[in-house]
């Protein structure tokens, strides 16, 4: 490896065919030892007491609270295949013409 990384962010709505879309945290594990979500929301409390509550345990579905972004995490997944398949040098040219 050229450098060692705890986390990279990738935001997909730079990429063609990629507005709307949510962005991408790679991380290691070590990172979400903390078992309260950072932002709270709706489908990531297992249950709640007077004195006593619990998180979801996955850390996937415990970070996104509320309303899962499903059709803009599907159009990501699309931005990453659009780009997978084209050039830089077709990206380039294209982007160019455009100017």
């Amino acid at each position: 490896p050229l450098a060692y990384k705890d986390a990279v962010f990738i935001s997909p709505h730079k990429f063609i065919g990629g507005p709307q879309t949510p962005g991408v945290l790679v991380a290691k594990k070590w990172l979400f030892r903390n078992i309260v979500p950072h932002n709270v929301g709706g489908g990531t409390v297992v249950f709640v007491r007077r004195k006593a509550h619990k998180y979801l345990s996955n850390v996937e579905d415990r970070e996104e609270g509320g309303t899962p972004a499903i059709i803009e995490s599907i159009r990501a997944g699309l931005a990453f295949k659009l780009k997978a398949a084209l050039t830089p040098r077709f990206i380039m040219t294209r982007e160019m013409e455009m100017m």
